[in-house]
């Protein structure tokens, strides 16, 4: 259990640093072309691509294969294996890292809510707190700062209640809920941290394009709105403000940006959907295929005979010093000359003690290769052979290495 867990962990691991690599070279190319809208969006390629990996991969045909004898060298033994344990101590790490950076999430949204006055009859919540923010994933409020009517004049106040409002509309709560997930399940990965300050940025210029595209008279006095909000540093997990750590220089400067006409922003769709689609169905496709069910009718190859060479394998020093046995089942597709020409190892007990030593001596096995019915020539087949290991009574003349 522990051990798929971390397979796929690491997958998604490898999937996610990819697509942060792509959104990060897009960004600023994308803004210039495209606007800040399709930067946005393009943040969308992150999760996709995690979310991937973790899809069942497509459906390979492995040959059907015949089992033949077995090499005496154990019954299996029981004894747990180091890998294992290692295996199960990492996924624990990972997990015990998760649920205290949920712990984190929680304590700051919480710290948050305890500063905002519910209103229940307002439409709006007031907080003592400096910046307007959006909160809340079910049922989204606007917070206002208590001095929002002496700070802003009735035009600023539309221009502001209008960009808060747009986060609602946008989705934007449900968004900055998915980044902090991530944050929590990539806990060990830095860059998710320096991406979730870029993407929360990322988010707050879509938002400003957007309410300049609805209001392009008032872009001066959205401005100066901007001029006149006091920034803060919340690290609101679940919601949207105006953070300090945000280059207000930048957004400002954005407002004097056109806005991008509806051929290039048609054109800019067409773009972004087909990057996510494309960069999804690569990290979906990336993945190793897994073997089908049904059988695939290959030829089988004989039993073992006494013309097949197969030599035993030699026993690990510090195994038999420690008498531990094990069980290697091994599939070997066998070509025409009697040679193995591929060796699989489908399972193995104690895994990863005696792999090495299976798959060494397969290399020299020798095959009297099967035969195609009546005809009588060689055909290439899959065999799977089980390796036992026993550290009481290895066979006569098995070398220790």
């Amino acid at each position: 259990m522990a051990s798929s867990a971390l397979v796929e962990l690491i997958q998604a691991t490898l999937a996610l640093t990819l697509a942060l690599g792509l959104v990060a070279m897009l960004r600023k190319p994308l803004r210039r072309w495209l606007g800040a809208q399709a930067v946005y969006a393009c943040w969308a390629l992150v999760p996709l691509a995690a979310v991937a990996v973790l899809l069942p991969a497509r459906r390979g045909n492995p040959p059907l294969t015949a089992l033949v004898g077995e090499i005496e060298l154990v019954p299996a033994i029981a004894s747990a294996p180091a890998t294992l344990l290692l295996d199960d101590l990492v996924f624990g790490l990972w997990l015990c890292g998760a649920l205290a950076m949920v712990l984190l999430m929680v304590i700051r949204q919480q710290r948050f809510h305890r500063a905002v006055s519910r209103r229940p009859t307002h439409p709006h919540d007031a907080s003592p707190l400096a910046t307007p923010a959006v909160t809340g994933l079910l049922r989204p409020r606007i917070v206002l700062p208590v001095d929002f009517a002496d700070r802003y004049t009735n035009e600023e106040q539309r221009l502001v209640i209008a960009h808060e409002q747009l986060h609602i509309e946008r989705g934007d709560i449900p968004a900055q809920a998915l980044a902090t997930l991530l944050r929590c399940l990539f806990w060990f990965h830095p860059l998710v941290h320096v991406a979730a300050a870029r993407f929360r940025f990322d988010q707050e210029l879509a938002c400003d394009a957007a309410v300049v595209a609805r209001h392009p008279d008032s872009r001066r006095r959205y401005g100066e709105a901007m001029l006149k909000t006091q920034l803060a540093e919340f690290g609101l997990p679940v919601g949207c403000h105006w953070q300090s750590s945000h280059p207000l220089k930048e957004r400002v400067a954005m407002l004097k940006q056109p806005i991008p006409g509806l051929v290039r922003r048609r054109a800019g769709s067409i773009l972004i959907g087909s990057l996510l689609a494309a960069a999804t169905l690569a990290s979906w496709a990336a993945q190793p295929a897994a073997q089908s069910a049904a059988p695939v009718a290959v030829p089988h190859l004989q039993a073992l005979t006494d013309d097949d060479v197969l030599g035993n394998p030699k026993y690990p020093a510090q195994a038999l010093k420690d008498g531990i046995s094990g069980l290697v089942m091994l599939e070997l597709l066998v070509g025409v000359d009697g040679k193995p020409r591929e060796i699989k190892i489908v399972d193995s007990e104690p895994a990863g003690v005696f792999d090495r030593f299976a798959v060494e001596a397969a290399e020299q096995w020798r095959f009297n290769a099967g035969r195609n019915g009546a005809r009588g020539e060689k055909v290439e087949g899959w065999v799977r052979v089980p390796i036992k290991f026993t550290a009481d009574a290895p066979p006569e003349g098995t070398e220790v290495e």
